[in-house]
C-alpha cells in the first residue's frame, strides 16, 4: 500500500460511528497518534484519542486487498479523511 489515511474526528459521535464501521471489517485497524497506537475497534480506547487532530489509520489487510478498498470508500463517504500518497523513500523506510 503506497498511501496513508488520516482521519479527523469532530465529535464523540464521529468516533462512535467510526468504531462501528471498523467492527464491520475482519482485518485489524489501528489509529496512530505520534507514537501511540490504539485498536480502532475499541470504543473505550478510541474515546481517549483527541478530536480535531489528524490521526493516522493503519489497516492490516490479511487476505484480500479489496477489503481495504471497501473500507477506504466507506470512510471517505462518512468522515473527514485525507488520503496521502507515500513517497518511494517513505515506503522503503517503512520496510527497513
Amino acid at each position: 500500500m503506497k498511501e496513508k489515511l488520516y482521519i479527523t474526528f469532530h465529535s464523540e459521535d464521529d468516533i462512535r460511528h467510526f468504531v462501528d464501521t471498523c467492527n464491520e471489517c475482519d482485518d485489524a485497524i489501528d489509529i496512530r497518534m505520534q507514537k501511540t497506537a490504539m485498536d480502532a475497534k475499541s470504543l473505550l480506547g478510541m474515546l481517549l484519542m483527541k478530536t480535531e487532530e489528524p490521526l493516522e489509520i493503519e489497516y492490516a489487510c490479511y487476505d484480500d486487498e479489496d477489503n481495504y478498498e471497501e473500507f477506504k470508500q466507506a470512510i471517505l463517504e462518512k468522515y473527514d479523511v485525507k488520503v496521502v500518497q507515500a513517497t518511494e523513500k517513505q515506503a522503503a523506510d517503512k520496510i527497513v
